[in-house]
């Protein structure tokens, strides 16, 4: 499987070496560039040297003519051209002084040119001279001695030797031209292929990295759809589970309370099989508390929810409870109560239902010792969730210090239950 860090590493390399391709064939240009304007200077000054040699010759062969011309004749419009041709050779003898010495070994020649063609123009001058001068004998003698012929074989050895040297330049620089031509095709065929390589392998390490990390996306992709399923799979059975749970805590609240109640019906049979007032009053005391722990329960399985209870509802209830069950001992009190919407725990509910059931149950037996009066209940939401119980009567109260009326278990049960809830 390849990594970011080989595909980086990879493409880095590949786009290097295409730079060092592209390098080599900018540089193989600008050196063959360099090349060829030296080949271009070098063919200007061949060009000019050979037409410098030819055009000397011509000048030498042209002011030859004239003098010929003048010689046999004695006409002297032979020799019309004979200054121009002196003047063009001087000029191009000038020009091969300046050109040659780009050659090896040109000096000696360039000497020698210059004595050559100084002297055949001296001879020149010296005949035209004896012409006008009527010394003709003079004139066709040193004519005859083809010193002038002598002078003019040599010129023209060092003219061809000048124009085959501007000849030869001009070819090395063709040939030399042509194999940096080929050298170019050469190093750019090598440069072209060498950055196809480069274009070719990065795209692709691309093509690859890309069809890997599609493949690895998919691979997620079905992970996370079998991992999906497996938690939905698993959530179903949680939540099935949680349903079994709950039908089973709510199936054991249910037998709870039915359980609760049947011992209360049992307190309540031995209660009428009693003669003895205390010992009912014991039972009755006795069979409000299961009251007060089974309404508990069955608020709990007749309800979605087995961890809380609606405290306005059980209340409401257990203290309708406790008012007909006083009423029906012949206890005429009025029992008023205000309860706010508040959910409680379980174990909370009934440790409060306990407490409310001793403290309601005390006041109707001795807040009035007549028979008449009202017993209020009043429960209220409090900051930072909290709640207030406020139990009260206007009753004879019981005088400080004085002992707790009946055998005192009601009271002892308050104090525990306010302890556990943790009451100020």
């Amino acid at each position: 499987m390849m990594s970011r860090r080989y595909l980086v590493g990879s493409t880095s390399a590949f786009l290097l070496v295409g730079f060092v391709a592209l390098m080599t064939i900018v540089a193989m240009n600008v050196w063959l560039g360099e090349r060829a304007q030296s080949y271009f200077d070098d063919a200007i000054a061949a060009r000019n040297t050979r037409v410098a040699a030819v055009e000397l010759r011509n000048a030498m062969q042209t002011a030859e003519s004239s003098q010929r011309g003048f010689i046999i004749t004695g006409n002297e419009i032979y020799l019309a051209p004979y200054q121009a041709a002196k003047i063009q050779a001087q000029r191009h003898l000038s020009a091969l002084q300046i050109l040659l010495p780009t050659y090896p070994n040109s000096d000696l020649l360039l000497k020698r040119l210059a004595a050559v063609v100084g002297t055949k123009f001296d001879d020149l001058e010296r005949t035209i001279a004896l012409k006008r001068n009527q010394r003709e004998d003079e004139a066709l003698a040193a004519f005859r001695t083809n010193s002038s012929k002598a002078l003019t074989d040599e010129a023209n050895v060092f003219f061809s030797g000048i124009i085959g040297k501007a000849d030869s330049r001009l070819t090395s620089g063709v040939i030399e031209q042509r194999r940096n031509t080929g050298w170019l095709r050469l190093v750019s065929a090598i440069g072209a292929l060498v950055i196809i390589v480069v274009i070719g392998g990065a795209a692709f390490g691309v093509a690859r990295y890309t069809r890997e990390l599609r493949a690895r996306r998919d691979q997620v992709a079905i992970l996370n759809g079998e991992l999906e399923q497996r938690v939905a799979t698993r959530t179903a059975d949680l939540a099935q589970a949680r349903d079994r749970a709950e039908v089973l805590l709510s199936e054991v609240n249910h037998r709870v309370a039915n359980s609760l109640t049947l011992v209360s019906s049992m307190v309540g049979l031995q209660s009428k099989a009693l003669g003895d007032r205390a010992a009912k009053d014991a039972l009755a005391e006795t069979q409000d508390r299961i009251l007060a722990i089974s309404l508990v329960h069955k608020r709990l399985y007749g309800s979605g929810n087995v961890r809380s209870v609606a405290l306005d509802e059980y209340l409401t209830g257990l203290l309708d409870h406790l008012r007909d069950s006083m009423r029906s001992q012949g206890r005429g009190m009025t029992l008023l109560h205000e309860v706010e919407p508040i959910e409680l725990e379980t174990d909370a509910s009934v440790n409060l239902g306990v407490v409310v059931t001793e403290l309601v149950t005390n006041a109707f037996k001795y807040a009035y010792p007549d028979g008449i009066g009202e017993i209020r209940v009043r429960v209220r939401k409090l900051p930072d969730e909290k709640a207030e119980l406020v139990v009260e009567d206007d009753g004879i109260g019981r005088s400080e210090g004085a002992p707790a009326k009946g055998s005192g278990v009601g009271t002892r049960i308050v104090n525990a239950m306010c302890e556990t809830l943790g009451t100020k």
